[in-house]
């Protein structure tokens, strides 16, 4: 896939200085004129020459998302000149294609372009047809709508793989971001990006909203850019924007060299997002909140820990439709186990049961959501016992009874003996610093503590906990191990473990 950077400066000399600074980025690139306007064909031709590389000159006015203020034939003399001048292409919006006419120079195309800026229109059949009845032979077509949410971007997508080529297509907007790496898997020539950050240099303007840096851009395409054979994963929820899931994924993906991209989905229906990825170079996705239910709910089957918690976190595509799992089950019990293992070596003591890894250890699990259910899971399936506690009190009781093991009251919490607690409530994240739901004398010494929060990694909880001796197990080895089990599930393949912590700590820098 080319990768177009398309460039936007007050004025002609910082355009060519900041075009020329990234030349080595670019495959194609784009030099939008609308706040320069006419910058005289002969100092056009002479930067052209300058950057060696195939050209698009464009001039956008405000009805077209742009900032030029002339008119319409002032417009459409500056694409002519840039024509004269040697660009290999100029953009022109669809309402002027007719006016603007033929180039009239054989090594100058068009780019025949329609922006929705407010929207993805239902009928995108319709909406490109309306362009191609403006068309010239040789003409390129580019459609971009804004996507709401990830939906919109895959509805543009499948049009895009069922157009009849010459088709540049992607979507606007931060939910439509992912589509600029995807395009070219479904059938766009060229997809755009914004210039790098250069140290030293003024930080140069997105050109349009959602837009990738190119060198973050080039980071996450699959080797060669994506093509027929390449596989598509990611993230669904909503919001999605902060998960780390598509750095840590990734990165194990390079590491092991895979034809195959990750990326962030914020899906609004989970229901119409399924009927729209039912191609098949989409393989797999994470699912977090709120649509971990609505995914287990949808699959054709089920694996017994999907099962058991009501809840799936991963889906894999199989011969029969979509597979459910949870992941979160796996990455507590391999977290677990080896606290627990760690644990009694630290002490000099043997394990109490060496037939089952967690066999004789005592949970207690704050909170009743999903996290919780997984954890519960991963210990009573391995041997251990659990008791649930949380606020809402009902909610644990009906979580107890479906797992099959005790729950007690909130207020009991720090009265209750355990050798494990598991703690899985949003207390002490970023969303609610500095909380802890035990004071530091109410964490039974001794024990092992796991907090299922992230960021940060010390969080008061395991701060307290380190004061009472206790083996303190951070948020980060539960996420890690789960992301193991889904590069797994996802690709056959073993994930780089070192790779991932590596790729996890410095997504949370």
């Amino acid at each position: 896939m080319a990768i177009v950077v398309s460039h936007l400066a007050s004025s002609f000399e910082q355009l060519a200085r900041q075009a020329l600074r990234q030349v080595p980025l670019s495959d194609l690139i784009e030099l939008r004129l609308d706040e320069i306007g006419d910058p005289g064909e002969e100092r056009l031709r002479a930067l052209l020459t300058q950057l060696g590389k195939p050209t698009i000159v464009a001039v956008r006015n405000r009805e077209q998302g742009g900032a030029f203020a002339g008119d319409v034939d002032q417009q459409l003399d500056i694409l002519r000149s840039a024509a004269r001048a040697g660009a290999a292409f100029v953009d022109v919006d669809w309402s002027a294609s007719l006016e603007l006419g033929e180039t009239g120079v054989a090594k100058c195309h068009r780019i025949v372009s329609r922006h929705d800026h407010d929207g993805t229109p239902d009928d995108l059949a319709e909406f490109e047809d309306e362009v191609r009845n403006v068309m010239y032979e040789g003409d390129l077509i580019k459609l971009v709508a804004h996507a709401h949410c990830a939906e919109d971007a895959l509805a543009l997508l499948r049009h895009l793989r069922q157009a009849r080529g010459g088709l540049i297509a992607f979507s606007s907007g931060e939910a439509g971001a992912f589509s600029r790496v995807l395009c070219r898997i479904f059938g766009s020539p060229f997809t755009y990006a914004a210039p790098a950050i250069v140290p030293g240099e003024p930080v140069a303007p997105l050109t349009a909203p959602g837009q990738w840096r190119v060198n973050d851009l080039r980071a996450v395409l699959p080797p060669g850019g994506g093509g027929d054979s390449t596989a598509v994963f990611g993230v669904v929820g909503d919001p999605v924007a902060h998960s780390l899931s598509p750095r840590v994924h990734d990165m194990a993906l390079k590491g092991a060299r895979l034809d195959a991209v990750y990326v962030a989905l914020q899906v609004h229906d989970f229901q119409r997002f399924l009927g729209l990825v039912d191609d098949p170079h989409f393989r797999g996705f994470s699912v977090t909140a709120p649509h971990k239910l609505a995914a287990f709910k949808s699959a054709k089957s089920r694996d017994e820990d999907a099962h058991a918690t009501g809840a799936a976190n991963t889906l894999v595509r199989d011969a029969s439709g979509w597979r459910a799992s949870n992941s979160d089950v796996a990455g507590a019990g391999e977290t677990l186990e080896r606290a627990w293992r760690y644990h009694h070596e630290r002490a000099g003591k043997p394990l109490l049961s060496m037939g089952s890894p967690l066999g004789g250890a005592h949970a207690l699990v704050l909170g009743a959501g999903g996290a919780a259910r997984a954890a519960a899971r991963a210990v009573l399936s391995r041997g251990g016992r659990v008791t649930l506690c949380a606020r809402r009190e009902a909610q644990a009781q009906s979580c107890a009874r479906e797992l099959a093991c005790a729950s007690a009251p909130w207020s009991a919490r720090a009265s209750l003996a355990y050798d494990i607690l598991v703690h899985t409530t949003p207390a002490g994240s970023l969303a609610q610093p500095d909380v802890c739901v035990l004071e530091e004398n109410e964490i039974r010494a001794g024990t092992v503590v796991l907090d299922a929060v992230y960021r940060p990694l010390k969080t008061p909880l395991l701060a307290a906990a380190l004061r009472r001796n206790c083996t303190a197990v951070p948020g980060a080895e539960w996420f890690v191990r789960q992301a193991q089990t889904q590069f797994r599930q996802f690709t056959q393949h073993e994930p780089d473990e070192a790779l991932l912590r590596k790729a996890f700590e410095h997504a949370l820098k």
